[in-house]
């Protein structure tokens, strides 16, 4: 998901301005291997626009290989991600070449789609599922989207605090064992997730979700136009929604098994928590493992696992899990030859095993090469276990939804339900019934 970094620096006001204005193997040529694209002039670096992450970080160590190998100078240049859509979107509106290949994001496919190369004719394209490309990678018939890691939530807990089998499987479950924790002193927190907008997915989402409930109906549709078709009808008004709602209110005032901050904490505040040691529980994307299993940066490191979602009572399925991609994308005003080189990049570090095992070691995130995934479930124990409590859920489903308003609508949806449980109780339902309304009106603009 496009939430991995925290947006202090992006205050409301600018926020909302911009929200709404904005709606093959190494040694092999790049022109034998793209024969579609005619050859330029010749090309001796790429620059790369991205956000500073230890996935995007693995990823481009291993196209720094590949220049290695093919005398190209990759130069990346970090960008905050506090501005990071805004830039990108004034960079790709604009024309400019200042980037050859961009981070890319599910959350933002369908903003830029037009302004990105389709990168349909990259060989590796045929090892990755489809599923993670549609509907927000897709334009106009064309992949603009390229993999570098599968990103799926999921939940880590404390091996020396919790058992296999006494992870919880239900909201009730989930307060027994978080208040047993605290009362014997294990730790000061249950559970702990962000909160704030950006970062609704590692808590109110995946609640809402785990109870069958969704903001657009129908439930877990990401198709526009069957949602359009409805008249954007929001389900937050709906009982399953409600009810994640009022899930969290409790867990915050009544039972107190989360920090009292926690509405206004971004996932890093809520991931320091938990390597601090303070809470059992936490939520988020696979990716982090890395972080959370170093000892330089973690007192919990070695001692840590993953589980399945935690269950709402209303869900008719045992599992759910959301299955979206972190990528790279380039853009359509770059150079012949350097649209080339790129793409005989992306084509070469999801091809290499050594690369996708050590982007996977390293992080934690899922490699998009589903025939390495098959070797990694064979070999990995932590991989098939990983494997197992995400991709192999019961129920699948996209993480955001795909329309250019998209961002608009989770920045508000982000507010009113930071507002709903820091409020009365009796109001949640008020609270959820005025976001609905905002965010139908917001969809079904022109």
């Amino acid at each position: 998901m496009a939430d991995n970094a925290d947006p202090k620096r992006w205050g409301n006001a600018s926020r909302r301005k911009f929200l709404q204005g904005a709606a093959a193997l190494a040694g092999v040529t790049a022109a034998s291997q793209f024969p579609g694209i005619a050859r330029g002039a010749a090309a001796t670096e790429l620059k790369i626009g991205y956000m500073a992450h230890p996935i995007q970080d693995a990823s481009i160590k291993w196209i720094k290989k590949w220049g290695e190998l093919n005398k190209v100078t990759i130069t990346a240049a970090p960008v905050s991600y506090e501005v990071y859509v805004e830039k990108m979107t004034a960079n790709l509106t604009s024309g400019s070449d200042q980037y050859d290949i961009i981070w890319h994001n599910d959350d933002w496919g369908q903003l830029w789609g037009r302004y990105l190369e389709p990168v349909d004719d990259i060989p590796a394209l045929k090892t990755i599922n489809r599923y993670i490309l549609e509907p927000f990678w897709i334009w106009e018939g064309k992949v603009t989207g390229f993999p570098m890691v599968e990103t799926i939530g999921t939940f880590f807990y404390r091996t020396d605090l919790i058992q296999e089998n006494e992870f919880p499987r239900t909201w009730d479950q989930l307060i027994q064992v978080s208040q047993r924790l605290q009362k014997a002193g294990k730790v000061k927190y249950g559970f702990v997730g962000g909160m704030k907008y950006p970062h609704s997915w590692f808590t109110f989402f995946w609640s809402i979700w785990g109870n069958n409930g969704d903001l657009f109906l129908p439930v877990f549709e990401r198709d526009n136009a069957k949602m359009a078709a409805l008249g954007w009808k929001s389900g937050l008004t709906h009982p399953e929604a409600v009810e994640a709602i009022e899930f969290w209110w409790d867990n915050i005032h009544t039972h107190k098994i989360v920090p009292p901050g926690q509405p206004t904490y971004t996932r890093t505040d809520a991931n320091a928590i938990f390597m601090a040691g303070d809470a059992a529980i936490t939520m988020a994307d696979t990716t982090f493992y890395g972080e959370f299993n170093s000892p330089a940066k973690s007192k919990v490191a070695g001692k840590i696992s993953v589980a399945p979602y935690i269950m709402g009572p209303r869900a008719p399925f045992k599992s759910i899990a959301w299955r979206d991609p972190w990528g790279w994308a380039i853009p359509k005003a770059v150079a012949v030859e350097k649209k080339r080189l790129a793409k005989e990049a992306l084509n070469w570090i999801t091809l290499s095993k050594e690369g996708q095992v050590d982007i996977w070691k390293l992080t934690g995130g899922i490699p998009p090469n589903e025939d390495i995934q098959k070797e990694l479930v064979k070999e990995d124990p932590f991989f098939r276990k990983l494997r197992a409590v995400t991709i192999e859920s019961e129920r699948l489903m996209h993480g955001s939804l795909y329309f250019a308003r998209w961002p608009e609508v989770h920045a508000n949806t982000a507010d009113y339900l930071v507002r709903a449980v820091m409020g009365p109780r009796d109001n949640i339902k008020k609270t959820l019934a005025e976001l609905a309304q905002k965010i139908e009106e917001i969809a079904r603009r022109p």
